[in-house]
């Protein structure tokens, strides 16, 4: 926000007045340094963008939904659970076929169970690879949901939003940037009469 106004022509104008380059950095350093007690003067219009933000996330949640946190932290589990249990009875099946055939106790039930945990190896990696690529594309999808809350692709939100982002800066950014670039001036003006 604070660079969005400090590209507005009128705030523009005013560094341009006082020499530009390392004002427009003091005035960003400045306004960031203030950003409690300008955040302050729109508050209104934050706690109605809040407000509104939070009824259009309850009126999106379909009702009996269970808690999406646990099904988030349940999927992963079962995702690394399935193939380490398909590990597991891998080697049971080749464990009893190999000593089976090897102490030539019931060669054909050994062959049996050693066919089985190649076949159980054959499932269980192939539902490794399943559950990566799945993990690898939630990580994708989580990452570009992260940036945009979905209740910011309501209307009446997005209006909220761009009301108080509005009030912010006529309101709050841009007074106090002009004041402070008419300091800088002053500052600067005054340095120029001592200097000769």
């Amino acid at each position: 926000m604070v660079d969005r106004a400090l590209g507005h022509p009128v705030i523009a104008a005013a560094i341009g007045a006082t020499g530009a380059g390392p004002v427009r950095e003091q005035l960003r350093v400045r306004a960031l340094e203030a950003r409690d007690r300008l955040a302050g003067i729109a508050a209104d219009e934050y706690h109605h963008y809040l407000a509104l933000r939070a009824a259009a996330v309850d009126c999106d949640r379909p009702a009996g939904d269970g808690d999406d946190r646990m099904q988030r932290r349940l999927l992963p589990a079962l995702a690394v659970l399935v193939p380490s249990l398909g590990a597991a009875a891998t080697g049971v099946f080749l464990l009893c076929g190999f000593g089976l055939r090897a102490f030539a106790v019931r060669p054909h039930i050994g062959d049996g169970l050693v066919m089985s945990g190649v076949i159980a190896a054959v499932v269980t990696a192939g539902a490794a690879l399943g559950d990566l690529a799945w993990l690898l594309a939630a990580r994708a999808r989580t990452r570009r949901d992260d940036g945009d809350h979905p209740a910011d692709r309501d209307p009446r939100v997005r209006r909220a939003r761009e009301a108080w982002e509005r009030a912010l800066l006529e309101r709050a950014i841009m007074p106090f940037l002009l004041e402070h670039a008419d300091l800088e001036r002053a500052g600067l003006e005054h340095t120029e009469e001592r200097a000769p």
